[in-house]
């Protein structure tokens, strides 16, 4: 220890004890020795925090000891800190007075020291907005801190407050009071949670951050999720967050910190999260709503744990400028993160009957309780030349109320049984919201290899908004690829139903003087169209494409048709020009390819319904 170090146990410096009039939301160190209790809960939190099968009991945070500072005020330790970085040490310690006195009480004028297992003592600085006196039957915070020039971790012991008469000579110190703070202290963002096995749960564990806090809400870990977006790789936590007072409650302002084994191309094993939902968040008397943490994190890394973390803040005195603010934060839990494998998701997801519709989360607010959301095709298409194939899933959105509702904007994946996954596309829509009592038919384009020819996948919805740039899950189902049949009499284009009567296909050449001849086909059609009429579509909606081929498979013209707009389909007799040919001579027999075609952001995906033979 440097002389100046020990200068600091010399020098008497009059640090005021005061109370801080502004109350943090902030939690006792999860590394204190005394073992965290499980907190009871009712039977509807219990049942709330677990998503509607009762836990019986949610962990809670260690009991804080309590110690008379006068016969009127106690004392607790609330947040302990002890970090060691390149720039030296760095200690901090809140403690909340309470009053059981009838009237405004004065609290002393005390100096408060931190005292370490070496056998050093050093005297802490107290918050600029630390008061100086407490009301009646309340209780206040006090922060303190001190920095020092040592570069080698040491456990902390005993906070002392000593009573101080600075006119006596020689100097008479007196101690007012010494608490025991060994093993509660949070020594930064490697520290471990060894001391305290209560304070490590499993996933899925509920918990709530009192009675360190005196919050009464409920956190319980739902789900996981990791992205690659434009800025990285993000994890993102999902938490439900419940309020089973009968009161408003605030969301204190706590966060994570995703921990790694070290499995990546680097060492770091520490990436900081940060709450996507902006402060002030207040829960009404018996709410549940979610919160999400993003964590970024290198490409490789998996994250196997985070640390829930909440912030204290220590102002120090600026001659020249207002208060300058210190914050830090303080470890109470750590929580496993679920261990899971590619299928994990493939294999927990439920089967999925075509047509009905889909249960989401029913706690996010990304689909409108009032509509119905439900797929009515399922199909793979194809990409002439293009080295992938396209899946296309139609999704029926219902709007079951009296009111319009706007066209919601989740996101879809596929997941094959494999782990493999594919993002959807969906199409450009003119269409922004729904009329009560109508339904908008809307397709979402999967690209992927075309060796894959899975007959299931999971369809998973996600909300890409709350949490953006992240995306977090609502629904995930287990959904079967349809058969394609080539049926004239009954070709599906949804909402559409489409049955040819009767075909011919005539040549034609026509000759004009000084140009060269040109050959073209006419196609005369009968068909009948019949349509869901309360199902509204777009331009961007299927459309008919006749493609003319002939013996060798060459194709020699296309036509698209559009079922609805200008030059639409109808039923009856129609007649349908194939001109700009690839030939230069009349064919036959010829056939004509009827396909599906749906234009999606990559280009147009195309399924075959239907082969016209001459």
């Amino acid at each position: 220890m440097t002389n100046s170090n020990h200068q600091w146990k010399k020098t008497a410096l009059s640090v005021v004890l005061t109370a801080s009039l502004l109350s943090t939301a902030s939690i006792p160190s999860a590394m204190a020795a005394s073992a965290a209790p499980e907190v009871a809960v009712t039977a509807d939190a219990s049942k709330a925090a677990s998503g509607g099968q009762a836990s019986g009991t949610i962990a809670g945070t260690p009991l804080l000891q309590s110690y008379a500072l006068t016969d009127k005020l106690q004392v607790e330790i609330k947040s302990l800190l002890n970090e060691t970085t390149s720039e030296g040490t760095r200690i901090a310690a809140v403690v909340r007075v309470r009053s059981s006195d009838a009237k405004v009480a004065k609290i002393p004028d005390l100096e408060l020291r931190v005292k370490t297992a070496d056998g050093y003592e050093y005297p802490m600085q107290a918050s600029v907005f630390n008061a100086h006196a407490i009301r009646p039957g309340t209780n206040e915070e006090l922060n303190f801190l001190v920095k020092v020039d040592r570069r080698s971790p040491s456990e902390l012991t005993e906070l002392v407050w000593y009573a101080v008469d600075w006119y006596s000579y020689p100097k008479k110190e007196t101690v007012q009071l010494a608490v025991p703070v060994k093993g509660q202290e949070w020594t930064g963002p490697l520290s471990s949670f060894a001391n305290s096995a209560s304070s490590v749960l499993p996933w899925e564990r509920s918990f709530t951050l009192s009675p360190a806090l005196e919050s009464p809400l409920v956190y319980t870990p739902v789900s996981v999720n990791r992205d690659n977006t434009q800025q990285g790789p993000v994890t993102t936590v999902k938490m439900r967050v419940e309020n089973p007072s009968a009161t408003k409650e605030a969301v204190p302002d706590f966060t994570i910190d995703g921990r790694s084994n070290g499995n990546g191309s680097t060492d770091k094993t520490v990436f900081p999260g940060k709450r996507v939902e902006a402060s002030p968040l207040v829960l009404e008397p018996k709410e549940q709503r979610y919160i999400h943490f993003a964590i970024p994190t290198d490409k490789d890394t998996v994250l196997t744990s985070f640390n829930v973390l909440t912030r204290e803040t220590f102002r120090q005195v600026d001659p020249k400028n207002p208060p300058v603010e210190v914050p830090y934060n303080v470890g109470r839990y750590q929580v496993a993160l679920p261990v899971s494998s590619r299928t994990t998701e493939y294999n927990a997801a439920k089967p999925y009957e075509l047509g009905q519709p889909f249960a989401f989360d029913s706690l996010s607010d990304t689909i409108d309780p009032h509509l119905s959301v439900s797929m009515v095709e399922f199909h793979r298409h194809e990409n002439d030349g293009e080295g992938y194939q396209t899946v296309i899933a139609k999704l029926l959105l219902t709007n079951n109320s009296d009111l319009p509702v706007p066209v919601p904007t989740f996101q879809t994946k596929l997941i094959t049984a494999q782990g493999m996954t594919y993002s959807g596309n969906r199409q450009a829509g003119a269409t922004a919201e729904i009329m009560p009592q109508t339904s908008y038919a809307v397709s979402y384009a999967f690209n992927m290899p075309t060796e894959n020819q899975d007959e299931q996948y999971v369809l998973k919805f996600t909300d890409a908004k709350t949490a953006a740039p992240a995306s977090t899950a609502i629904g995930a189902y287990r959904v079967a690829m349809q058969e394609s049949k080539l049926d004239l009499a009954n070709m599906s284009f949804y909402p559409f139903n489409v049955k040819i009567n009767y075909w011919t296909l005539n040549a034609r050449t026509t000759t004009t003087p000084g140009n060269p001849i040109t050959y073209t086909y006419r196609m005369k059609l009968d068909m009948d169209i019949t349509r869901n009429e309360h199902v509204v579509v777009d331009p961007n909606s299927s459309k008919m494409m006749f493609e003319l081929v002939d013996q060798t498979g060459r194709i020699l013209s296309t036509k698209s048709l559009p079922f609805s707009g200008v030059n639409r389909l109808i039923s009856g007799v129609q007649f349908i020009q194939f001109d700009s040919l690839r030939t230069e001579e009349h064919e036959y027999p010829l056939d004509i390819n009827i396909y599906e075609v749906i234009t999606t952001p990559t280009g147009e995906a195309k399924r075959l319904v239907g082969v016209l033979k001459q």
